[in-house]
């Protein structure tokens, strides 16, 4: 993966698979990864109240993904 140059997509769509593990079973449940593109993973959330629980730790939530890897696969996470 590492001589191809795959390792960046093959890290985005690991994160993408594993958001359960990230977030918590409940709120991967509600909520569902879109995309991810230029380190902006984007997450669909329906529900409001858990949508500003989610952006109040987004940080951390950016920090625990980001620890999984050796370079930074997430920048930043949109809510929708």
């Amino acid at each position: 993966i590492n001589r191809s140059g795959m390792q960046k997509q093959y890290s985005e769509r690991t994160v993408m698979e594993k958001w359960s593990e990230y977030v918590g079973e409940m709120c991967a449940k509600q909520s569902t990864c879109v995309s991810i593109k230029n380190g902006i993973l984007k997450v669909k959330v329906p529900n409001a109240a858990l949508r500003f629980e989610l952006t109040g730790n987004k940080q951390t939530i950016i920090d625990r993904i980001n620890a999984d890897y050796t370079i930074p696969v997430v920048m930043d996470i949109m809510f929708l």
